[in-house]
């Protein structure tokens, strides 16, 4: 059943927030654990690590809550040595377009070079499986 509950919780748009209700602390942690788990076996890992798993207590009673996190897989935060956070982000396809023309590259050279990059990716993916 806590497998169906997590893909459940997969389908949650970003920010919103699955509730699962515990008789106890012990229980909620227990069942935090074992959506941990599952969380871990689950096959595409870049959507299960979207949903943070945690046990929260709401009007005097223990939830495990599975909350579809509303990050950008483009954007990180980098901790700098003095303690400061910086912004942190992975170029996208347009973005690369707009340094290209800003470049002064043709629309061909651009395509060319876009298309070859995201050939790469595709080449990538296919020997991982």
């Amino acid at each position: 059943m806590l497998k169906d509950w997590f893909c459940e919780a997969l389908s949650l748009q970003p920010g919103e927030e699955l509730l699962l209700p515990a008789a106890s602390k012990a229980e909620a942690t227990r069942l935090r654990n074992r959506l941990l788990k599952l969380r871990e076996e689950y096959p595409d890992q870049a959507d299960a690590e979207s949903i943070s798993i945690r046990v929260t207590l709401v009007k005097r009673r223990f939830f495990v809550a599975l909350r579809r996190e509303p990050l950008s897989p483009t954007v990180a935060f980098k901790r700098a040595a003095d303690g400061s956070i910086v912004r942190v982000t992975l170029p996208t396809r347009e973005r690369l377009r707009r340094i290209a023309i800003q470049d002064g590259l043709s629309p061909e050279e651009i395509e060319e070079i876009l298309g070859s990059t995201e050939g790469e990716g595709k080449d990538a993916k296919k020997e991982e499986t």
